[in-house]
């Protein structure tokens, strides 16, 4: 875990800031109350700040000093002060500063946690700059590189194209949409075709005015639009809120896939994603993709002389025992209640057979400890091949090999499934 270096003379802001950052998970903080101190700790051999936050006007140092030393130290920089000063402001942003943000509200504290998040996200993060004018891209290429996202260039639509394809991790485009060949709405018509507004997005940027032009480039689906007269602050702060949202729509994407209980799929996500991606599959090798069906046995029992609490242990720890038996591409889900199911990508009826027996004889061997009570989590299972992709047949099949199962034992469904 790397270092950050917190500049503050106010305890009272100290305090604040430093209970904020670790709310955020920003645990290892040195702190300085003035310059001396600041100086000190840079010079330790054990401190080597990723970032610094620091006040702008400090007891020894009352002219932003503070700036120049961390920046010498090529550490990324936050200034957060009171003392507003535009002529300051634009010195310390031209400087290579992040950001520039007054303690005037209690929301400011909150802006800041909010982008050390991002910023720790950044450079994992792709921006891709598509502009026939150099001096152009290489302003917004310095501008974006002060929040630390990984930044490409594009002169021309098919550049930036590729561009997409060989760093799927670009996750926003800055584009220009009057350019002499191919013009930007060819462009975006065409990654619009090839990504979704979840996977891609666009903010259109032109230093000509003219609103027509702005609609049509957000009907073609453009996320925003920008004039190249911005300043700096403004670009990476849309960048940003673009970048929010999309964070804020894949996470309730998630949410509305994933069992809010054991984290595996849903229902609603075998009958969506999964169809498509099953449908995907192609087959060699005499083998082929399988549906099984879980139900866990006593488990009302289990919930009725011990409490939902137990069962949802008890859920918790089957769906532990699914992951381990999965492969990279097979798939958990729970259908609901005790039931579950899971989709094996690729197995000959052997395999998958010895696969589960084992399985179910490992089950029969490890309990599940709650409160100091140890459970066996027995479960019946019924398995069908997924034929043409066709889940809802496949699931039925299953779900009649099931009640064999509890009938009849496993070893009889593996011969009735293969039949």
């Amino acid at each position: 875990m790397r270092t950050m270096l917190l500049v503050e003379d106010a305890s009272f802001f100290e305090k604040a800031i430093v209970d904020r950052l670790q709310d955020i998970g920003r645990h290892q903080i040195m702190v300085a109350r003035n310059y001396r101190e600041a100086e000190s700790c840079l010079d330790m051999p054990i401190c080597e700040p990723d970032l610094a936050l620091v006040d702008l006007t400090l007891p020894d140092a009352p002219n932003g000093e503070i700036v120049d030393l961390c920046r010498n130290r090529n550490i990324p920089t936050i200034i957060f002060t009171s003392k507003f000063d535009n002529e300051v402001r634009e010195k310390a942003l031209a400087k290579g500063v992040i950001d520039y943000v007054l303690k005037d509200t209690p929301a400011s504290l909150d802006y800041v946690a909010e982008l050390l998040k991002r910023l720790s996200y950044n450079p994992k993060i792709g921006i891709l700059i598509l502009d026939d004018a150099s001096v152009d891209r290489e302003r917004v290429a310095q501008i974006t590189s002060h929040h630390l996202y990984q930044t490409y260039q594009a002169s021309t639509p098919a550049e930036a194209l590729q561009m997409l394809r060989d760093h799927p991790h670009i996750r926003l485009v800055l584009a220009d949409y009057y350019m002499p060949d191919e013009d930007g709405f060819a462009f975006l018509k065409t990654v619009r075709r090839k990504y979704s507004r979840e996977r891609l997005s666009v903010i259109g940027m032109s230093s000509l005015s003219n609103s027509d032009n702005r609609i049509r480039f957000l009907k073609y689906g453009a996320a925003d639009f920008i004039d190249k007269s911005y300043a700096p602050e403004e670009i990476l702060l849309r960048i940003s809120l673009n970048l929010d949202m999309m964070d804020r729509i894949a996470e309730l994407n998630t949410l509305a896939m994933q069992d809010a209980l054991t984290g595996v799929h849903n229902r609603h996500f075998l009958f969506t994603k999964a169809v498509k991606q099953i449908e995907s599959w192609t087959h060699s090798g005499g083998k082929t993709s399988w549906i099984a069906v879980f139900d866990l046995d006593s488990f009302k029992q289990i919930n009725d002389e011990h409490g939902h609490d137990v069962g949802d242990s008890v859920l918790l720890g089957f769906a532990r025992q699914l992951r381990a038996l999965a492969g990279p591409e097979d798939m958990i889900i729970r259908l609901g209640g005790d039931e579950f199911c899971m989709i094996f990508r690729s197995e000959t009826r052997d395999s998958l057979t010895l696969k589960l027996a084992g399985f179910m004889k490992s089950l029969s061997t490890h309990p599940i400890r709650h409160s100091g009570t140890d459970l066996l989590c027995q479960t019946s299972v019924g398995i069908a091949k997924l034929e043409g992709g066709e889940i809802s047949d496949a699931l039925s099949i299953a779900d009649k090999h099931l009640y064999a199962s509890k009938r009849n034992g496993f070893e009889m469904l593996a011969v009735a499934a293969d039949g």
